[in-house]
Protein backbone atom coordinates (compact mmCIF):
# COMPACT_ATOMS: atom_id res chain seq x y z
CA UNK A 1 0.00 0.00 0.00
CA UNK A 2 1.23 3.04 -1.07
CA UNK A 3 1.16 5.96 1.73
CA UNK A 4 0.61 9.19 1.14
CA UNK A 5 3.12 12.04 2.53
CA UNK A 6 1.84 13.84 5.38
CA UNK A 7 3.87 16.86 6.80
CA UNK A 8 3.81 18.15 10.07
CA UNK A 9 5.12 21.38 11.65
CA UNK A 10 5.72 21.98 15.37
CA UNK A 11 5.85 25.60 16.28
CA UNK A 12 8.16 26.31 19.06
CA UNK A 13 9.67 28.75 21.52
CA UNK A 14 11.03 27.72 25.07
CA UNK A 15 8.52 24.67 25.15
CA UNK A 16 10.89 22.36 26.76
CA UNK A 17 8.33 21.44 29.46
CA UNK A 18 6.17 20.08 26.90
CA UNK A 19 8.03 19.46 23.68
CA UNK A 20 9.01 16.16 24.05
CA UNK A 21 5.48 14.53 24.69
CA UNK A 22 4.88 16.41 21.10
CA UNK A 23 7.71 15.04 19.62
CA UNK A 24 6.79 11.14 20.67
CA UNK A 25 3.13 11.78 20.41
CA UNK A 26 3.79 12.21 16.64
CA UNK A 27 6.61 10.05 16.18
CA UNK A 28 4.41 6.93 18.08
CA UNK A 29 1.85 7.43 15.29
CA UNK A 30 4.10 4.99 13.30
CA UNK A 31 2.97 6.45 9.76
CA UNK A 32 5.61 5.34 7.40
CA UNK A 33 5.75 8.44 5.25
CA UNK A 34 5.97 11.16 8.03
CA UNK A 35 8.24 14.39 6.87
CA UNK A 36 7.96 15.70 10.48
CA UNK A 37 9.43 19.39 10.82
CA UNK A 38 9.99 21.50 13.96
CA UNK A 39 10.78 25.61 13.56
CA UNK A 40 12.12 26.77 17.07
CA UNK A 41 12.43 30.70 17.56
CA UNK A 42 15.87 30.55 19.16
CA UNK A 43 15.03 29.14 22.53
CA UNK A 44 16.51 29.36 25.76
CA UNK A 45 15.26 27.28 27.91
CA UNK A 46 16.69 22.87 27.23
CA UNK A 47 14.04 22.84 23.91
CA UNK A 48 16.58 22.62 21.56
CA UNK A 49 18.55 19.57 23.79
CA UNK A 50 15.56 17.60 23.66
CA UNK A 51 14.76 17.74 19.82
CA UNK A 52 18.47 16.83 19.59
CA UNK A 53 17.60 13.93 20.84
CA UNK A 54 15.49 12.38 18.16
CA UNK A 55 17.32 14.53 15.42
CA UNK A 56 17.50 11.00 13.54
CA UNK A 57 13.59 10.61 13.30
CA UNK A 58 13.16 14.36 12.45
CA UNK A 59 13.01 15.40 8.78
CA UNK A 60 14.75 18.56 9.34
CA UNK A 61 14.57 21.09 12.46
CA UNK A 62 15.62 24.53 12.75
CA UNK A 63 16.26 27.21 15.84
CA UNK A 64 16.88 30.02 15.57
CA UNK A 65 15.12 33.75 16.47
CA UNK A 66 13.05 34.75 13.45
Amino acid sequence: MLYPKITIITPSYNQGQYIEQTITSILDQGYPNLEYIIMDGGSSDHTVDIIKKYADKITHWVSEAG
